[in-house]
């Protein structure tokens, strides 16, 4: 068993079935799909089961797991060996994670996420099996979902949207009044297929497709001495352009079932004819038709839709493309959100406020100054391939970092350096505090993988790596901690720390990319929502947080003014949940435009 990386999946054992939820579900179809032999695979038994928060109130609605209606499955189809865990038998890290999760089997190393778990045994099983078939599922470049989806609408899609109305359909939910209440996802994904896909390399695919598909000698010739921008448009065939990917299987899952629990009630080929066209494709596939077994209990089970005739209520979708870089879709233009008519309106509603975001001049704790020269090179961030040009302002920046750190921790405590990089933060904290654990929490390997280097140089022992975004590590932490985390992501590291009641060290970055996703709404705090500021007035204030450029800019101080507003958003929110919180600005101040620290201690 472990001369292979494992893949831990949720589920349990009933009379000779196994019962797993959707997550579960799609990954071992996609395993199925690959015949795995790359990764061994353990379900892990637990009652109490992984579930992600999907609102600022922790309620899991969106990620329901209830094990009455979890998805049957027949052991005896699946064609790789499995094996079964309780939870207390498998390592930590898994117990860290919201499975999915692959555990290394040579390092104290786990990726934890549907897709990114699901990108991994591909790796692995191209790597051990260099002409797989399944290579191409991770499309060009090796990069199919491998953007998170708390940045990326296709991930998002992709692996919690569709997943989600894929429990909805199953758990009946969409059936309401008796009335049926088609999913709009299914909706999405048609209107998506409207749009043009994305092509990399796209003048050479468009003259190859018109090499092998135009007949006519001097039609052929025209066509390809035009400019890519002359050529006519190519077609969807596949999710995510002309080639079958990773997305394809994964998405195959859920509506192969949404196709077989709704067919007798709605159209489908009348409702989504492009949906339709791309589901018959993928049921031509030699690999899903011997796949689909894995599905037959789930499809012949009593499907509720069947009963009676059902009035079919329709949404409302946007037509927009699902994927982020679409030119097409609808985006605020950001110029619009750095207007000085509508800043000084913002500023104004705040300033008539009893809001108060002054900067706190006393930090927790004696300053410290690192003698840097003075240990390992593997320490200093320039291992972590710093640019010369940013070295010192970047080991001013750790110097207050570690110095709020120190002021905070007790021995023994477990330290998650989120947005980790590579490394810098929780590497010098491993080696100033052997006796804390460091979990190093980030989703890029590349990034992982240079910090894991320096970690072995110096040989430290109280390291770990957990490769996953955000909203898939669970873990027991007493210290969260955070280096310039961008936008959205210092807000999620704040919610990681509030759900364990842990002391937190963050330093914002990046206010313009603030927005609300399938996690987080702003304004933050109750405060900010009462004035009221509106999300409009929030993203205005974001936006205008980033032009922070130098101390002769003229726009620098106004900038650094909202940035302050934002932070102190923050930190109210942290105080109605108990906290004794500060604000501090980093020293000296030059160390980096986004020059403050978030500081919070749960008051006993």
């Amino acid at each position: 068993m472990m001369d292979q990386d494992i893949l831990y999946l949720l589920g349990r054992k009933e009379e000779g079935n196994l019962l797993v939820p959707a997550e579960t579900l799609v990954a071992l179809f996609t395993l199925q799909y690959c015949q795995n032999s790359a990764v061994d695979v353990v379900i892990v038994l637990k009652k109490e089961l992984h579930v992600s928060p999907t609102t600022d109130d922790c309620k899991p609605e969106s990620r329901d797991n209830s094990e009455e209606k979890w998805f049957p499955v027949d052991v005896d189809c699946i064609v790789f060996p499995i094996s079964f865990k309780e939870l207390s038998e498998c390592p930590s890290m898994v117990s860290n994670c919201v499975l999915p999760v692959i555990v290394m089997s040579s390092d104290a190393w786990c990726v934890a996420g549907l897709c990114s778990s699901l990108r991994v045994m591909l790796i692995k099983t191209v790597k051990k099996y260099p002409t797989h078939y399944c290579k191409k599922l991770l499309g060009f470049r090796g990069g199919c979902m491998q953007a998170c989806a708390e940045v990326s609408v296709w991930t998002k899609f992709c692996e919690i949207e569709v997943v989600n109305t894929l429990k909805e359909v199953h758990y009946d939910k969409v059936i309401r009044d008796g009335k049926l209440y088609l999913p709009k996802d299914i909706l999405r994904f048609e209107n998506h297929f409207q749009f043009p896909p994305i092509l990399h390399n796209g003048l050479k695919i468009k003259q190859q497709y018109i090499r092998d598909t135009v007949k006519d000698r001097t039609e052929r010739q025209r066509l390809l001495s035009l400019k890519l921008s002359e050529l006519p448009e190519m077609e969807h065939e596949y999710a995510e352009g002309l080639n079958m990917t990773m997305a394809d299987v994964m998405l195959f899952t859920c509506f192969h079932i949404f196709v077989s629990k709704m067919k007798n009630q709605v159209c489908f080929d009348d409702m989504c004819p492009l949906v339709m066209k791309w589901y018959r494709l993928l049921c031509e596939n030699e690999y899903i038709k011997h796949s689909l077994s894995l599905l037959q209990k789930t499809t012949e089970i009593h499907n509720p839709f069947q009963d009676n005739i059902l009035e079919v209520i329709v949404p409302e979708v946007q037509r927009e493309s699902l994927y982020n870089s679409d030119p097409e879709r609808y985006k605020p233009r950001w110029r619009a959100f750095t207007h000085q008519d509508d800043i000084d309106k913002v500023l104004e509603i705040l300033g008539c406020s009893s809001i108060d975001p002054s900067y706190d001049n006393h930090p927790l704790g004696d300053s410290i100054t690192l003698p840097w020269s003075e240990y390992p090179g593997a320490l200093s961030p320039q291992e972590g391939q710093l640019p010369q040009s940013r070295l010192e302002r970047k080991c001013q920046q750790l110097d207050n970092i570690v110095s709020a750190v120190m002021s905070m921790v007790n021995e023994g405590d477990v330290i998650v350096d989120f947005c980790a990089g590579g490394g810098h933060v929780g590497i010098i904290l491993a080696y100033l505090l052997p006796s804390c654990k460091i979990l190093l929490v980030e989703n890029k390997d590349h990034s992982l993988k240079r910090a894991k280097q320096r970690v072995d140089t110096l040989k430290l022992k109280n390291v770990e790596y957990l490769q996953c975004n955000l909203d898939y590590f669970q873990g027991t932490f007493d210290l969260g901690v955070c280096l310039h985390a961008c936008g959205v992501a210092t807000d999620l590291v704040m919610q990681k720390c509030f759900e364990q009641k842990a002391k937190f060290v963050c330093c914002p970055c990046c206010y313009g990319g603030v927005r609300p996703n399938h996690i987080l709404e702003y304004p933050r705090s109750k405060t900010y929502k009462d004035i009221p500021l509106t999300l409009e007035d929030y993203l205005i204030l974001g936006h205008t947080s980033d032009q922070t450029h130098d101390e002769n800019n003229p726009k620098t101080e106004q900038g650094q003014l909202c940035m302050r507003f934002i932070d102190n958003d923050r930190l109210l929110l942290a105080q109605s949940l108990g906290y004794s919180t500060k604000l501090v600005l980093m020293q000296p101040k030059s160390c980096s435009p986004k020059n403050h620290l978030l500081l919070g201690v749960i008051e006993n």
